[in-house]
């Protein structure tokens, strides 16, 4: 019983690394980009692609390789995923040009897929079921972790050793990732595998033409310029291969994504609920920003720092949301983090060049701990529901919609931001203040109608 249990906390904690990493990495990246630009001569349009490349290849390959994983083996893929990030981590850092590193990050992105789709699927399939909610917990809290320590970290490597460290650093905690994945997680049980011949190779690639095409159009959304047709293109695109797939899969006897799924009412109410939680709850991603720096003055450094209110309140409420709901199910809580949610959007609807700071920061900490109230106990509905050969492509599925929420809320937020602002006056300050008063109000309806979906998901169901 005593091995057991050590061995179940050190398979968490290998799973826990690698959350922290995808955190970590993301932000230790974006705030080198200047840097980065400023030494291959590139501009902030180019240079954000390696921030962009990364997080479009894990999203295109996420389903593929949790369905990959179902058939091949979690531990395989997942032990080669942490040995992919940790060669190409550091090849990244001995980039001798700018296009060696976008190749880089591409290939590290794809090991970044392998371990992103399998995290919670080895979570569920190894350690006990009564103590999902509080493992899944401690995993999205971990994940907060990484978002509050990686921004500090890349500035503090790169002011004394430049942009390289903070790849040698990654590099070094996704080698320690696959040390501990190599070591900890249990071999795969012999179940079914699909042969080579019986691979759905042309529904892999339609479901990352799909993915690809619409992550490119909603980022650009707030981009379209007159006879500039790349979003029209890239709309077209995606729904052509999406309908593509959509019939490929229904046909074909080994799908890549098995639709059978979204007959789980516990499992698509979830799935939609996270899609717009998450779309709502990075719209203040961008704008926020700009009312602490442009509207009320403040010094990026201390503007960067009250950024930290919302993964601070996320990660400390994310294991208690997690444990409750092994005990009470997640249909009330998952529900209740969109309530608080929206009214957390509410309150920031109505700050002023006046409102005192503290109330803007506890605003935004109650957006984080909404989010923590209501990831874990709905990731634990979803990997509780489907069944146990399906857990790779149900958590692959997770982490897309967790991506594209997150690109949809920060695209929709910025552009629904600038069609406002262009149609107001007076004032920056005044204009800023009824534009993302707006913006922050249809979040909070969208929260409300994400809430009443939750609710919907079966309550006798965890």
């Amino acid at each position: 019983m005593l091995l057991e249990r050590r061995r179940d906390k050190l398979i968490l904690l290998t799973v826990m690394v690698g959350a922290f990493f995808s955190m970590f990495d993301s932000g230790i990246v974006n705030v080198v980009l200047p840097v980065i630009a400023k030494e291959f001569n590139k501009d902030i349009n180019i240079i954000q692609w390696v921030a962009s490349i990364y997080l479009l290849t894990m999203s295109a390959l996420l389903p593929i390789l949790g369905s990959i994983a179902d058939s091949v083996g979690r531990r395989k893929i997942y032990n080669l995923g942490y040995f992919i990030i940790s060669i190409f981590t550091l090849f990244c850092g001995l980039s001798t040009n700018f296009q060696m590193l976008l190749v880089m990050r591409v290939l590290q992105g794809i090991g970044g897929a392998m371990v992103m789709a399998n995290g919670l699927a080895i979570v569920t399939e190894n350690l006990p079921a009564s103590e999902r909610g509080k493992n899944i917990g401690i995993i999205v809290s971990t994940m907060a972790v990484g978002s509050v320590f990686g921004p500090p970290v890349g500035g503090a490597l790169t002011s004394l050793w430049g942009w390289r460290s903070v790849f040698i650093l990654t590099f070094v905690v996704s080698f320690l990732g696959f040390v501990l994945s190599y070591f900890t997680i249990p071999k795969d049980k012999k179940e079914h595998k699909i042969t080579f011949s019986q691979f759905d190779f042309i529904g892999s690639i339609l479901l990352i033409v799909t993915i690809v095409s619409f992550i490119y159009a909603i980022s650009s959304i707030n981009k379209i310029k007159p006879n500039d047709y790349n979003f029209t293109i890239s709309i077209i695109l995606f729904s052509l291969t999406f309908i593509l797939f959509i019939l490929r899969e229904i046909k074909f006897a080994y799908p890549v994504v098995d639709l059978g799924l979204f007959k789980i009412r516990s499992f698509t109410t979830s799935i939609i609920a996270a899609l717009l939680s998450f779309f709502t709850m990075y719209t203040p991603t961008v704008l926020l920003p700009f009312y602490y720096q442009r509207v009320i003055g403040l010094p990026v450094q201390k503007a960067g720092l009250y950024m930290m209110a919302f993964p601070i309140a996320m990660a400390v409420s994310s294991p208690f949301s997690g444990k409750l709901s092994d005990k009470i199910g997640s249909h009330l809580l998952a529900s209740s983090g969109l309530v608080i949610n929206g009214i957390a959007l509410i309150l920031l609807a109505n700050i002023k060049t006046t409102t005192p700071l503290i109330l803007v920061i506890l605003a935004h900490s109650l957006m984080g701990l909404s989010l923590g109230l209501f990831q874990s106990p709905n990731n634990n509905c979803i990997m509780g529901s489907v069944p146990k050969q399906k857990l790779g492509i149900a958590n692959g599925i997770t982490q897309l919609i967790k991506n594209l929420g997150m690109v949809i809320g920060i695209s929709f937020s910025t552009a629904l931001f600038t069609v406002f602002m262009n149609h107001s006056t007076g004032t920056y300050a005044a204009r800023f203040l009824s534009s993302s008063s707006k913006v922050y109000y249809i979040a909070a309806l969208i929260s409300f109608i994400g809430a009443f979906i939750s609710f919907l998901r079966p309550k006798n169901e965890i």
